[in-house]
């Protein structure tokens, strides 16, 4: 629980996360320009050609098949590459926001920021409901923060026509519901998660599991020991507690069900999603992760090895950091998280795509950060992740395929 002076804290404090996601993301902003324009155009002359010369650099790879389905909606062929495998709730709130302004771009823009802005504002209020750090002007937590905050691939969070930021904030918000008992409302805002990524799912046994534990239906036995004792596993059950609200997190599995349910009753086939995925990455056993292996040993692209290495190194990083998670925080968190990792590692074949799907992992990265604050120099670590963020942001609006 938080006390008084961090609960006034928590209400305050939330100008110093929004300004740092204003610091980073104008500085984005900065290096997108210079990397796709000024390093490019020769000779450079700053003249304003409208909105989409200065932005569209933030739009790559899914970003216009988003605004394709904001513009012209869903289309689906069975064996054919369709856009039915980006799920809904984003390009609904693009479409929605572009009727008013009608610039499509512009729109997603809009979007990813807000949401990535008010993900800044979740996620500092998740650490003071943490207590992460040692008080209204400790530095540990806001390490803790700019742990998540520039995580190497996090520059989908700064404005980019992307979902993931918006996913950050649900994914966040349901978290938060939960820990201030508000299961029903955490069902909720985790069933628009569910309708936002497909990885959304790793959320909905996280939230039920948390519910569990601060309801007290599941905690830690007095006596424990072993690694019962050591991860700190609720094993123990106290079915008096349970009531159906503890359940209420459920609710969560409502956005995938409704879009099975409209491609249903559209396509006449629910789970086309999922079925469409493997046109896309169409490998047999992915979790062997054959093509990953076959480029490392060739040194076949090099750069698309260096940027899948990466990426699965930062897996390895989540699933060992689980039982200190769960440790940490909580077994809710534990579960989700390793969810959240155990999707990409039987999804795809070569650790593509990894590194953004793992934005999500924000309590793997928020420990390390309080950790590292914690020892002497350890903030140069999330420095230096800060500058391979912008690294490959700069590389991400020039196209390059980095994840």
């Amino acid at each position: 629980m938080v006390d008084g002076a961090d609960g006034a804290h928590q209400r305050s404090g939330w100008w110093r996360a929004l300004g740092s996601w204003v610091l980073v993301a104008s500085g984005l902003q900065v290096a997108q320009h210079v990397a796709s324009r000024v390093l490019v155009e020769r000779p450079y002359e700053f003249r304003w050609r409208g909105f989409d010369w200065f932005a569209s650099p933030w739009s790559q790879f899914d970003g216009p098949e988003y605004l394709r389905i904001v513009t012209s909606g869903y289309s689906y062929t069975p064996g054919v590459r369709s856009n039915i495998v980006w799920f809904p709730l984003y390009p609904l709130l693009v479409r929605g926001v572009d009727s008013w302004i009608g610039l499509p771009l512009a729109s997603g823009i809009l979007v990813s920021a807000l949401a990535g802005a008010a993900a800044s504002v979740a996620l500092w209020c998740w650490l003071t409901q943490q207590q992460v750090g040692d008080g209204p002007r400790s530095h540990v937590r806001l390490v803790a923060f700019l742990a998540v905050m520039l995580y190497p691939y996090a520059w989908y969070l700064y404005g980019v026509v992307h979902s993931d930021a918006l996913f950050l904030l649900l994914v966040l918000g349901a978290f938060l519901l939960v820990e201030r008992d508000h299961l029903v409302a955490a069902g909720l805002v985790g069933a628009l998660a569910t309708a936002t990524r497909p990885t959304g799912l790793a959320l909905v046994g996280g939230l039920v599991l948390l519910g569990l534990e601060r309801r007290g239906v599941l905690s830690v036995p007095d006596d424990a020991r072993g690694v019962v004792a050591r991860w700190r596993l609720p094993v123990r059950f106290d079915r008096r507690r349970l009531t159906p609200s503890t359940l209420a997190p459920l609710l969560s599995v409502l956005g995938v069900a409704a879009w099975a349910t409209w491609l249903g009753v559209t396509f006449g086939d629910p789970l086309a999603f999922q079925s469409n995925q493997r046109v896309y990455h169409p490998s047999p056993l992915p979790w062997l992760k054959l093509p990953y292996f076959r480029r490392l040993l060739t040194w076949e692209e090099p750069s698309y090895v260096l940027t899948t290495t990466l990426q699965a190194l930062l897996l390895v990083v989540v699933i060992l950091s689980i039982p200190a998670v769960i440790r940490r925080f909580g077994a809710g968190y534990g579960v989700f998280v390793g969810a959240l990792a155990m999707i990409p590692t039987v999804a795809t074949a070569d650790f593509m795509g990894t590194g953004r799907y793992l934005i999500a992992a924000f309590p793997v990265w928020a420990m390390w950060g309080e950790r590292l604050a914690r020892r002497p120099r350890g903030w140069l670590v999330v420095a230096g992740s800060g500058t391979l963020m912008f690294a490959m942001a700069m590389g991400f609006s020039r196209s390059w395929y980095l994840t």
